[in-house]
């Protein structure tokens, strides 16, 4: 059972006449909710091979994904394959390539996706001036708060993962709203905040009894990652600790078992707890945001996941 850099990777097979890569991906039994793999796991090996297939191109950064689940991926099958295929340029081809990326498991269709990649560095336009710039919507600095590790019995991967949770964040007119920080586990330095680990690094608080399938997940990345470091240390000599992240998020409009959920993900100061970290008051001033998204999802009872059960292919060392 691999940890998050490890189990998220892809191989390239072959370059097809028609232009269409295929990679393979190994479905880690880690990564599941119950006996699915986790939907941010999934887009995270959608990912891999994407970043990959636009390596030495003149567009090698990830601005935009938006992955359809059409059927539950499953620990079973013998064969795991993601396709890439360059779609006609059109009139933004100087500036984007847009990718159509298909996850076949066993030739059944589980996940197609459409991705924009670019070039963040050589990006021009307007930004917001300071004055009208959000802050970070995470308001407790996470040098000061306590971390703990979530271990629910539906998710097999949450010992991978430490929070800390802005508990001034709550309901709100209907909305469930959400704040925390959260960082790998493992403090070994093996752990890297890159772009295809976002989508697994998901705070799912939802009432575990039920299962929360996402049917439609939608991320645009505002910052190339892994982040730059200018300096070097703890606390205030680093900008912007390199594995840790703010979540805010609201959970709305629940009609008939379907919900919406919207994410900021955000830059932390510093790690959880890091008692060398200067807090000052204009600090979430100083906080970048990394992705924005939101996802359409089911709520619908766990025993459909656990139908999944079921021999679980070998999973990588």
């Amino acid at each position: 059972m691999a940890p998050l850099g490890k189990a998220k990777q892809t191989t390239f097979v072959e370059t097809r006449d028609d232009g269409t890569k295929v990679y393979t991906a190994t479905m880690d039994p880690e990564w599941t909710i119950t006996a699915v793999p986790f939907g941010g796991f999934t887009m995270a090996l959608v990912l891999n091979a994407a970043i990959q297939s636009q390596q030495n191109t003149s567009h090698e950064d990830i601005i935009y994904i938006t992955c359809f689940f059409l059927k539950a991926v499953s620990l079973a099958a013998e064969c795991t394959e993601i396709h890439i295929k360059p779609m006609r340029p059109g009139k933004i081809a100087s500036r984007f390539t847009h990718l159509r990326v298909d996850l076949f498991q066993d030739d059944t269709l589980k996940i197609t996706a459409n991705l924009i990649f670019g070039s963040m560095s050589l990006e021009a336009g307007p930004n917001l001036p300071i004055g009208h710039r959000p802050k970070c919507p995470v308001k407790i600095h996470p040098g000061t708060v306590m971390r703990f590790s979530r271990k629910y019995k539906m998710q097999n991967f949450s010992k991978h993962f430490e929070w800390a949770i802005d508990k001034s964040a709550s309901k709100n007119h209907g909305e469930v709203v959400f704040g925390a920080w959260t960082e790998f586990a493992d403090k070994s330095g093996e752990e890297k905040l890159e772009a295809d680990t976002l989508g697994a690094e998901d705070p799912d608080y939802a009432n575990m009894d039920m299962w929360w399938p996402s049917v439609v997940i939608s991320l645009e990345f505002k910052v190339k990652l892994p982040l730059e470091q200018p300096g070097s240390g703890s606390g205030s000599t680093v900008p912007f600790a390199p594995t840790t992240l703010g979540h805010f998020s609201r959970k709305s409009h629940v009609r008939n078992g379907r919900y919406t959920d919207l994410v900021e993900l955000w830059t932390a100061p510093c790690s959880i707890r890091d008692e060398k970290c200067v807090v000052d008051e204009d600090w979430r001033e100083r906080m970048v945001c990394v992705a924005v998204g939101g996802q359409m999802g089911l709520i619908v009872p766990a025993t459909l996941n656990a139908r999944h059960r079921s021999t679980p292919a070998k999973p990588k060392l």
